[in-house]
């Protein structure tokens, strides 16, 4: 019975942080998103006319 307490409590641990991975993913999707947003608008602006390059 012991074994099968530790055993639950190593498993809600572990799916603890594999939440907060998934949450880091995430995030790290939402700002690679956003960093490709910003390199295609650069690269509009060096294209209109009048643009820095």
């Amino acid at each position: 019975l012991r074994t099968g307490f530790v055993l639950n409590e190593r498993v809600l641990e572990l799916a603890k942080r594999v939440e907060r991975l998934d949450d880091d993913v995430r995030n790290i999707d939402r700002r690679l998103v956003r960093m490709e947003t910003l390199v295609e608008l650069a690269g509009r602006q060096q294209r209109l006319p009048g643009g820095a390059v």
